[in-house]
């Protein structure tokens, strides 16, 4: 049954308009290959958003570490940046309460010549810090930016040792902003069955702190949009487990019940510019819509 299933999702995702930009499709159980379809676009490629959920990762194995001891310790006592009360644990969870808009939309931070961490400390407070979820790209770069430092090195430098490297992830690209700072928002280049690899690490909480690893995929907030589900720390969490997500269609959805995890992805083909632009159709879906309503039930039903 969830051959067949898998079968006919593939059939949309071939036949139907709105799913036109799907990528790849991988479906894992008990972390054996289900169903693996690779549609178009490059192999190893822009995972978008899904890049926050693998930061959150490395925090945990900092954690582990004994190098990230403290989720409450103010940013401004490790960057150079204003101290507007916001910790650590404010930019895990997108609760610093800046803004988000305007100069400080991570579109126009990108375009600047350097500078990037200074600008999206610089954004004005628009609530509390910890009172409201707000998405915001640019404090996964500033919680990125403070993890390099805690750790002594790059983000990529820290990854390749510590969670790639174990896991056997040996095709990445993960790139920095002008002034040297990985990005901690976006835009690292993975495979689909690495990805699939990151999910099942996911799943069984390896390499990572535990308490970490069980307050990552715990709900923080009621979340909201793009996702429109609760939020972790740099993780969604719906109603059957949890998820990375990305732009453009980019996720990896764990099942714990059904051991499963599944690997959907997209290509807008993505020109940052500036100005930004993609070839993403009008009335695009991602192809998660799909799982969620089709196979996930299954799943849970075979489990």
């Amino acid at each position: 049954m969830l051959t067949e299933i898998c079968r006919d999702l593939d059939h949309d995702l071939r036949t139907r308009p709105e799913f036109a930009h799907t990528s790849h499709f991988r479906v894992e159980v008990d972390g054996r290959v289900l169903h693996d379809a690779h549609y178009h676009g490059p192999d190893v490629a822009d995972v978008f958003s899904v890049t926050k959920t693998v930061v959150a990762t490395l925090a945990g194995i900092a954690v582990r570490d004994g190098l990230l001891p403290d989720l409450d310790r103010p940013v401004a006592t490790i960057l150079d940046v204003p101290d507007r009360g916001q910790t650590l644990r404010h930019l895990l969870t997108m609760t610093r309460g800046a803004r988000t808009d305007g100069p400080y939309e991570i579109d126009e931070v990108m375009a600047l010549p350097g500078g990037w961490v200074d600008r999206v400390a610089a954004a004005p407070q628009v609530s509390p810090p910890g009172a409201a979820f707000r998405y915001d790209n640019g404090a996964a770069h500033l919680f990125g930016a403070a993890l390099a430092r805690l750790v002594g090195r790059p983000l990529s430098q820290y990854a390749a040792e510590r969670l790639f490297a174990p896991l056997g992830i040996t095709r990445w690209h993960w790139p920095s902003d002008p002034d040297g700072v990985d990005y901690g928002f976006a835009h690292l280049r993975l495979s689909a069955a690495d990805l699939a690899v990151l999910g099942n690490a996911w799943m069984r909480g390896r390499l990572v702190d535990a308490g970490f690893a069980h307050a990552m995929v715990t709900p923080r907030s009621e979340g909201g949009p793009p996702e429109g589900h609760r939020y972790g720390y740099l993780t969604w969490i719906d109603g059957h487990g949890f998820f990375a997500g990305g732009w453009a269609g980019q996720h990896v959805t764990v099942v714990p019940a059904a051991r499963a995890v599944v690997v959907t992805t997209g290509d807008p083909r993505f020109d940052p510019g500036p100005p930004p632009t993609d070839a993403l159709a009008p009335g695009w879906r991602p192809a998660r819509d799909l799982v969620t309503g089709r196979l996930v039930p299954a799943l849970l039903d075979a489990a």
